[in-house]
């Protein structure tokens, strides 16, 4: 199950689905709260889908990329703090991260436990020097100031 997690689109396309079955159900009469079930289920797919544009790269790769002046961000599909990253990055920024999802490699969840006494915290914004979660206002302004000095992903 955590394999099918670890896919960025899974938990927007579950939303979307049972989004679609709740309206539907309300229109053959199964009563009004379906809709507001549907559109609940609507707006958090629509919340999670910019989750679906990055592009995960693997753990390997992390070292050569900090080396090269760049930042890596370890992220994980359905984390509400991760999708709002992501979203505030925009394209342009979304492009210049090396984004590792910590459930499809095991070495990248290993590392991320490491700076973190044991805990799986992300979205974790790691440069050659330092290393930070992003979870409040002025944590995302601080990723989001690293992220455009840093180089680009090739």
């Amino acid at each position: 199950m955590r394999q099918l997690m670890s896919k960025a689109w899974f938990v927007p396309a579950v939303m979307l689905a049972l989004g679609l079955l709740f309206a539907y159900w309300g229109l053959i009469g199964r009563g009004p709260l379906n809709y507001v079930a549907a559109a609940i289920l609507l707006f958090f797919a629509l919340r999670f889908v910019s989750t679906t544009q990055v592009r995960s790269l693997p753990v390997s790769g992390v070292d050569e990329h900090l080396a090269a002046g760049g930042v890596v961000v370890y992220w994980r599909p359905g984390c509400q703090y991760c999708a709002r990253l992501i979203r505030e990055l925009g394209t342009e920024g979304r492009e210049r991260v090396y984004w590792v999802n910590i459930w499809e490699n095991a070495g990248a969840a290993d590392r991320v436990r490491h700076y973190h006494r044991g805990f799986e915290t992300v979205p974790t914004v790691v440069t050659a020097d330092d290393h930070f979660v992003a979870k409040d206002a002025e944590s995302y302004d601080r990723a989001k100031a690293v992220i455009r000095g840093a180089t680009p992903v090739d």
